[in-house]
């Protein structure tokens, strides 16, 4: 009896220890997504109808719609025409709700009381750049009719050199033997096969059992020994998808005094127009302002890079907005910073809902100075 007793205890015990656990881990930690295979897209997308909850910077839900398609109502994908924002995480933004993300807000100024019309739809995934923009403009033009434009948004300008980063890009944009694309169709190198959710997959996603999968598979890399070190000395260096994900790397004489690759640019922004009859425009984002080792950072250290950039796009015909302007506006009149959230450091990281207004903004500036460019007619 007594033997019964104490198992029983610890029984309920463990009962409401997974309970507990599995209430604050599906409250407070990021659900897992579902893929699914696109015919008309003839790819992986993220399953219609499903919802991605972001909690490690930022709090938001993102609902995912047609074609894989994140934070558009359906009426925003049958509207026409049609304005195309293309970029990574910044843009896929999970960390903001549907309301506040640049598509959106960019829709409520086009559709204002003198606006031009249409809607604006976001094509982000993490990881992307403008590699990846090349093959999959063509796609996404068949699926989404009458695109009058393209924005390509990036962060960086390392977005646009060749050979930055592989192993945290999916296409590559390389540079030897000579300049050329390769596509890839995620970040570790694959061409993936038709995606479908299993039950078990299904089941993670509809009770929030992410956290239990994740011990699982953590669990099994332990008894296989992945990941562990026995040996004393001095640990691995940084992974390079960590290295890239550093904010300071663009305050480094390295980067701040690297060549404009003004013929990789040019071949870039070919391979482009080759693609698409429809405009494009660029959209950059600056690393500043922000804070670099506790002191304010106002000036832009990749300025003589961007200049040389925007005058290759003038050149080849390629429209070019800089945020700078509105973020330091923004920044020296309230103090705030376009980027950061109440769980992360507030200058830094990925944009809040102020930087992706600021950002609708800047587009729809340059699309109200160029409407004889995005709609001709």
């Amino acid at each position: 009896m007594k033997v019964w007793c104490t198992v029983s205890k610890w029984a309920a015990g463990a009962v409401i220890s997974l309970l507990a656990i599995w209430i604050v881990t599906a409250l407070f930690t990021n659900n897992i997504r579902l893929d699914e295979w696109s015919e008309a897209l003839d790819q992986n997308v993220l399953t219609t109808g499903t919802v991605i909850r972001e909690r490690k910077e930022g709090w938001a839900a993102s609902h995912v719609g047609e074609f894989g398609l994140i934070g558009s109502r359906s009426e925003e994908v049958a509207a026409s025409p049609k304005v195309l924002i293309w970029g990574d995480s910044f843009v896929e933004a999970f960390h903001v709700a549907d309301s506040e993300k640049m598509h959106r807000q960019l829709n409520e100024l086009l559709q204002g009381k003198d606006g031009p019309g249409g809607s604006a739809i976001a094509v982000g995934k993490r990881l992307s750049s403008v590699a990846d923009y090349v093959f999959k403009i063509p796609e996404y033009e068949s699926v989404l009719p009458e695109v009058k434009l393209h924005v390509i948004h990036f962060h960086s300008l390392e977005d646009t050199f060749p050979d930055e980063y592989p192993g945290a890009r999916i296409s590559l944009f390389l540079s030897k033997p000579s300049l050329h694309l390769e596509r890839y169709d995620d970040e570790f190198r694959n061409k993936a096969a038709p995606a479908k959710p299993s039950t078990v997959r299904k089941a993670i996603y509809r009770y929030n059992l992410h956290f239990f999968s994740n011990l699982a598979k953590q669990l099994a890399q332990i008894v296989r020994l992945e990941g562990m070190r026995f040996a004393p000395g001095v640990s691995q260096p940084p992974a390079e998808r960590e290295i890239h994900r550093r904010l300071d790397r663009f305050f480094h004489d390295d980067w701040v005094k690297t060549e404009p690759p003004t013929e990789a640019w040019r071949f870039l922004l070919r391979e482009l127009e080759a693609v698409t009859d429809v405009p494009i425009l660029f959209a950059y984002a600056p690393p500043m302002p922000t804070l670099v080792k506790g002191r304010s950072v106002l000036e832009n250290p990749e300025k003589d890079l961007v200049a040389h950039f925007a005058e290759i796009c003038r050149e080849e015909g390629f429209g070019f907005v800089n945020f700078e302007g509105p973020f330091l506006r923004f920044y020296e009149t309230t103090g705030r910073f376009p980027k950061g959230f109440h769980n992360t450091r507030p200058w830094e990281g990925h944009f809040n809902a102020d930087g992706h207004r600021l950002a609708a903004g800047a587009i729809f500036d340059w699309i109200e100075q160029n409407r004889h460019v995005v709609y001709p007619d």
